[in-house]
C-alpha cells in the first residue's frame, strides 16, 4: 500500500510549503506528525524533535504548517 503525498507549492510569501486549502493542510499535517512520531520511536525519544502542531492562513491565502502554538502566536498567557 503506497501513500498518496499531498500536493504543495511555494508560496509568494516565502519559501515555505503552501497548501490550497484547509483540508490539504490538515492532511499534510497529519503526516509530517505522524513521520515526527516515527522517528521519536526509532530514536527512543522524542526531544529536540520539531514536531508541527497546527495550520494556519498566510495574506496570500495558501495554507502553512507550523510548530508555533495558537496562545504563543496570539501572545496569551497559557
Amino acid at each position: 500500500m503506497t501513500a498518496k503525498p499531498v500536493t504543495f507549492w511555494t508560496c509568494p510569501c516565502g519559501s515555505k510549503r503552501a497548501y490550497e486549502d484547509a483540508h490539504a493542510a490538515v492532511k499534510a499535517l497529519g503526516k509530517a506528525q505522524a513521520k515526527r512520531a516515527r522517528i521519536a520511536d526509532r530514536r527512543g525519544t522524542g526531544r529536540g524533535i520539531r514536531q508541527e502542531n497546527r495550520a494556519y492562513e498566510c495574506e496570500y491565502g495558501m495554507y502553512h504548517l507550523t510548530a508555533q502554538s495558537r496562545t504563543s502566536y496570539l501572545g496569551v498567557a497559557a
